[in-house]
C-alpha cells in the first residue's frame, strides 16, 4: 500500500514537472518570437525610411530630420490651437498639404515619362534594386515572424 502511495506521488511529481517544464518552455518561446517580431519590424521601418529618403534625393539622416521639422511644425501649430474646431483646421490644413505634395510628385512622374535623358528618371527608379529586395525579403520576415 505504501508503494502505491509513493508511485502515485512519484508519478504526480512527474507529471506535474513535466507540465511545468512545458509551460516556461512555451513562456520562452513566446518571449522569442515576439522579440524576433519587433526587430523584424524595426529592420522593416528603417528600410522603408531608406527608401522614402532615396525616393526623396535625400540622405536617411537629412530625411529623419526634415521628418522631424515637418512633425515639430505641426505639434507647434496644435499646441497652439485652443479648441477643437481649430484643431480640425490644423489637421485639414496639414492633410491638405500632404495631399498637394503627392499630386506634385505624381505630376512630376508623369511628365518626365519615358524621358532617361538630362538625369531624368523616375522617382521610384531612386529605389536601388538591392533596397527593393531588401524590402522584400524584410516584409517576408515580418509576416512569418509575426503570426
Amino acid at each position: 500500500m505504501k508503494s502505491k502511495v509513493l508511485g502515485a506521488a512519484l508519478t504526480l511529481f512527474v507529471v506535474g514537472a513535466g507540465i511545468y517544464g512545458l509551460n516556461r518552455w512555451e513562456h520562452v518561446e513566446n518571449q522569442r518570437q515576439a522579440a524576433v517580431c519587433l526587430a523584424n519590424q524595426e529592420h522593416l521601418k528603417d528600410l522603408k525610411t531608406q527608401a522614402r529618403a532615396m525616393t526623396a534625393g535625400l540622405s536617411v539622416e537629412g530625411y529623419a530630420e526634415a521628418e522631424k521639422a515637418e512633425a515639430g511644425k505641426l505639434v507647434q501649430a496644435l499646441d497652439t490651437a485652443r479648441n477643437e474646431a481649430e484643431v480640425n483646421a490644423v489637421i485639414d490644413e496639414h492633410s491638405a498639404v500632404i495631399e498637394a505634395q503627392i499630386i506634385a510628385e505624381d505630376a512630376e512622374v508623369k511628365s518626365k515619362g519615358d524621358q532617361p535623358f538630362l538625369g531624368q528618371e523616375l522617382k521610384k527608379q531612386r529605389i536601388t534594386t538591392d533596397i527593393k529586395q531588401e524590402l522584400n525579403r524584410a516584409e517576408k520576415a515580418v509576416a512569418d515572424a509575426c503570426n
